[in-house]
């Protein structure tokens, strides 16, 4: 009776153990776990290049009304729209409208002079890593204030 399992033979036996099981399912759920993870990482930053995204149009949008003003004033203007917070300033900054030929000494007072404006806005949002925020600035040349 020796190699006989109630009927049949230890020979025509074939298969994994139970242990080989457990250790393959082990191993093969480790990779899982660690493809999860990549996936998860990559959907976590194409999320946040979505909102850097969107935070980018808000902010160059909110610049392009400006640009497109007929007349500057000195203004600051801030809001929200969606999960975006935002600020956007119009000032006139003090430098020389002189190009590189031009004589200082050159210069007059005009009335009504022209001079260099700044246009600053930033956008911010909170992100899953802490708050986040884009600036974004840009110059015009218009009249100056009185």
């Amino acid at each position: 009776m020796r190699g006989r399992l109630k009927g049949t033979s230890v020979r025509n036996q074939r298969g994994f153990t139970l242990l080989e099981v457990m250790i393959a399912t082990a191993i093969m759920s480790v990779g899982i776990v660690g493809a999860l993870e990549l996936f998860s990482g990559s959907l976590r930053l194409a999320g946040d290049a979505d909102r850097q995204s969107a935070a980018t149009v808000l902010a160059r949008s909110l610049v392009d009304e400006e640009l497109w003003r007929d007349v500057l004033e000195v203004n600051q203007r801030s809001g929200t729209e969606g999960r975006f917070s935002w600020s956007v300033a119009t000032r006139p900054i003090d430098r020389e409208l002189v190009g590189r030929e031009e004589d200082q000494g050159e210069l007059h007072d005009v009335t009504g002079e022209i001079g260099l404006w700044l246009i600053e806005a930033e956008v911010s949002w909170e992100a899953p890593t802490g708050r986040k925020s884009l600036a974004l600035e840009t110059a015009r040349i218009g009249q100056l204030p009185d």
